[in-house]
């Protein structure tokens, strides 16, 4: 009933509170995100008792690929 007595103050005032209220929700979801990565990788750690190396030995030849690509042949 508010909103509709005065229609244009609200709408704004609900803009603005969105506009503000977007960047907090996208931090939150990063940290609820990292918080569900740390969580996987405790996860992984208790299952597998090596898995830093595993995470090591993988993207070397990711690194090495990348560094040749980017040099060429000269």
């Amino acid at each position: 009933q508010q909103q509709l007595q005065q229609p244009q103050q609200p709408q704004q005032l609900q803009l603005q509170l969105q506009q503000l209220r977007q960047p907090q929700q996208q931090l939150q979801r990063q940290q609820l995100q990292q918080q569900l990565q740390q969580q996987l990788l405790q996860r992984q750690q208790r299952q597998q008792r090596q898995p830093q190396q595993q995470l090591q030995r993988q993207p070397q030849p990711h690194q090495l690929q990348q560094q040749r690509q980017q040099q060429p042949q000269q």
